[in-house]
């Protein structure tokens, strides 16, 4: 029996082995090698497999590994054991040769598949494209392509193509794949029709985003516009402009042409029966949208459903866009009414759309619903939003809507039973409006009017709902009943006032964790706290294992946490999210945690609840030179308010949810009661508020005429005793004219001004 020893030589480009033989005399079972190779069928490279002995060096076990698992089961059913006598003859050269030959097949293949499949990634396969061509590259290997594997070669590489066109936003290198595959037959399924609408459809709009198919935002929405981008362009030009790296706009005449080949490849797409999605549906609503054919791109949405599509937010987009910037306002609502009907909630760029139409045609009751619309789905607005809110009530229209008869314990009533700080009875009042940038207390009253903005909160039943629901999903996705497990521990060692997020405290502005930081929020949290109990600190397990706490600070910061009953561990593969949130819930306390809560775990939760008990519970932090600082809930609730007096305060978004200087619009009657102090009149032809940004801690309105505040720049900045020193000369220029009997101007106009329920406006 032959023993081998294998030795390697590599030499680039070529591998060489040499093969060294030592005949043994007395051979053994014990230490003996097998070789083991298949007769090579036709069309297959043949392959060399190695048994390792116990014996085995590393060299054997490497080379054992050339081969593959598909060709280490094809060769076992060919295998042939030991040598022949040849093999131990003169002959040992030839076979060392073939051996030789066999090894070098095996690398040079491998290291060919591996560039196959490197090279497939770069060109943009998923997955599934990538297993199929993995699969397809075997066939070949192994000489047995099969009809369909030839049929399927020019539609993946056409989506390869296509892919690429996708993200350089290169519409009309798509649009010539397109036509060439229609010249060559290839069959093309719902995936190239996609990616190519997708790409029409967006250069139809004047701009395209370079991105997978289907994945692009929501169609362009400005502000209830259809957006022309005709002007920025050469008149006549072919070649796309770039604006930006992640836009490019495209001239009239790709505009047009993207436009015609995408109703022909939409036609094309329905003449073979290739099945629609919601993308392609889309896709097509807004090529109609460029036309400004709304009731079409309303039409592919309602034809979504009965294919069994659920249309998404983004699948309304041109249709409401068309409706708002043609100002056909029921069209528009008939559009909000089905997203409503099959479950799509609009966000503020809907919303806002939906108000500028209902501002400009006047629709007060319109104007109403969107404000309470509003104040559930998005609760504060953004400063485009409160442009539209301001115009409104500087209009005509917003002046003669509202009721003069008010039934102040119904209003009373519906307030109590909406939780406070609405009733939803209508306009209240008559008359013009008055607007106001101004700034709530610490006391949550409004430095304008004056009125104690409400606090809402969830009721325990609200309450108990909500912990139920955290505690129903958390228990869904967590295993080994940890979370059950945790309930309990809160049955037995708590309530607690607060609840620290320490991951989150640990990481705050690094990457590592940081246990003296928890320390030392949990320290200053005490302090504020009307028992001065530990909060509970929950942490996940990791966090407090490991080298770095095994040093002594750090190990005995934990262990005064234990000692406490402060800290809980979350088990391995849990997440802690879901014990601090709950813990939060459970005791109606407050979370320590600069989480924003925005992702997919929260999401689960919905708007019912959670935004509210957020805003009431949350404490943001960061940390000083000496101690941490805390942001405290608001006062009030952070939301779009109604009073019983029929007033309106309006939150405006700002960069920081926690922002106590925090800018509200105030509104209110002209001829309701005003708070004299530092105050500063918006006019009716006022800026917009980004224009006022500066000048948002302005908070009272007073009633004096434009024409005796000197501006700076288009601005309003002027002190209370200026306004107030010109209602002096304005009584003394009433007084003056002082008739026989006493009576003077101002009086009369006060007395008119009471009788008529209005405000009289009048120049000197």
């Amino acid at each position: 029996m032959a023993s081998f020893t294998f030795t390697t030589m590599q030499q680039q480009p070529t591998h060489y082995y040499f093969l060294s033989i030592t005949l043994c005399k007395y051979p053994s079972s014990a230490s003996s090698t097998h070789f083991l190779y298949p007769s090579p069928p036709k069309h297959q490279i043949p392959q060399l497999f190695i048994h390792r002995t116990r014996h085995a060096s590393g060299r054997h076990h490497f080379n054992a590994k050339l081969s593959t698992k598909h060709y280490e089961k094809k060769a076992r059913k060919e295998t042939v054991s030991g040598f022949s006598s040849s093999s131990r003859s003169s002959n040992g050269g030839t076979e060392r040769n073939k051996l030789e030959n066999l090894f070098s097949s095996v690398l040079e293949e491998k290291a060919e598949k591996k560039r196959y499949v490197k090279d497939k990634k770069k060109m943009g396969f998923d997955s599934s494209s990538l297993k199929s061509s993995k699969t397809m590259e075997n066939n070949s290997v192994l000489g047995k392509k099969s009809k369909k594997d030839k049929a399927n070669s020019p539609v993946v590489h056409l989506r390869v193509q296509l892919d690429m066109c996708s993200k350089r936003g290169d519409v009309t290198g798509a649009i010539q794949l397109y036509d060439k595959a229609i010249k060559e037959g290839i069959t093309m399924g719902q995936y190239h029709y996609a990616v190519l609408l997708y790409l029409c459809s967006s250069a139809a709009m004047g701009i395209v985003q370079p991105a997978k198919s289907g994945s692009g935002n929501r169609p362009f929405l400005n502000n209830g516009k259809l957006v022309d981008f005709d002007n920025s362009l050469a008149n006549g030009s072919t070649k796309p402009y770039y604006l930006e790296d992640d836009e490019i706009w495209v001239s009239k005449d790709v505009k047009k042409h993207a436009l015609v080949k995408g109703f022909e490849i939409y036609e094309t797409m329905c003449s073979n029966n290739v099945p629609m999605n919601e993308a392609t549906l889309t896709s097509v609503a807004r090529m109609a949208m460029s036309m400004g054919d709304g009731d079409m791109a309303f039409d592919m949405v309602k034809q979504m459903k009965p294919l069994g599509i659920n249309p998404r937010l983004r699948s309304y987009g041109p249709a409401l866009s068309v409706f708002c910037s043609t100002g056909d306002v029921n069209k528009a609502f008939e559009v909000e009414k089905h997203m409503l009907e099959h479950g799509v909630q609009p966000e503020e760029p809907e919303l806002e759309a939906l108000l500028r139409v209902s501002v400009r045609a006047g629709k007060g009751d319109k104007v109403y619903y969107l404000l309470h619309r509003l104040r559930t789905s998005v609760r504060k607005v953004s400063p485009s939003t409160a442009d539209i809110i301001v115009r409104w009530f500087e209009s005509k229209a917003a002046s003669r809507v509202g009721k003069r008869r008010i039934d102040q314990k119904l209003i009373k009533e519906a307030i109590e039973n909406g939780g406070g700080g609405w009733h939803g009875q209508g306009w209240l009042g008559k008359g013009k409006w008055s607007i106001s940038y101004t700034v709530v207390g610490d006391d949550a009253l409004c430095k304008c009017c004056g009125d104690k903005l409400a606090l809402i909160d969830l009721d325990p039943i609200e309450t108990e709902k909500f912990a139920e629901s955290v505690a129903s999903i958390a228990i869904k996705r967590e295993k080994n009943f940890s979370f059950q497990k945790f309930q309990k521990w809160l049955d037995y060692y708590g309530p607690f006032e607060a609840v620290v997020d320490a991951a989150n405290v640990g990481l705050f502005s690094q990457k590592r964790f940081m246990p003296s930081k928890v320390n030392a929020v949990v320290n200053a949290i005490r302090q504020k706290l009307p028992s001065r109990r530990w909060p509970l600190i929950v942490l996940h397990n990791k966090r407090i294992t490991g080298r770095k706490m095994d040093e002594p600070v750090n190990k005995a910061l934990i262990e005064k946490w234990k000692n406490a009953a402060a800290l809980y561990s979350t088990p391995t593969g849990s997440n802690d999210d879901w014990y601090w949130l709950y813990a939060a819930i459970k005791f109606k306390c407050l979370i320590v945690t600069n989480d924003e809560m925005r992702d997919h775990t929260f999401q689960l939760l919905g708007n019912e609840f959670f935004p509210k008990w957020k805003e009431r519970h949350q404490v943001h932090f960061s940390f000083s030179n000496t101690s941490p600082v805390f942001y405290m809930p608001p006062p009030c609730s952070v939301v779009i308010q109604e009073s019983e007096k029929g007033h309106w305060h309006i939150p405006i978004a700002s960069e920081l949810d926690y922002d106590s200087e925090r800018t509200w619009l105030c509104i209110r009657r002209a001829n309701s009661h005003v708070v004299k102090e530092d105050s500063v009149a918006i006019t009716e032809d006022s800026q917009s508020l980004n224009r006022n940004k500066e000048h948002t801690k302005s908070t009272t309105q007073t009633e004096v005429n434009s024409n005796f505040l000197p501006l700076n720049n288009g601005n309003y900045d002027k002190p209370q005793k200026l306004a107030e020193d010109m209602y002096k000369n304005i009584t003394s220029i009433s007084f003056a004219s002082v008739s026989s009997d006493q009576h003077t101007v101002l009086s009369e106009i006060e007395t008119a001004e009471m009788l008529g329920n209005c405000v009289i406006d009048f120049q000197i």
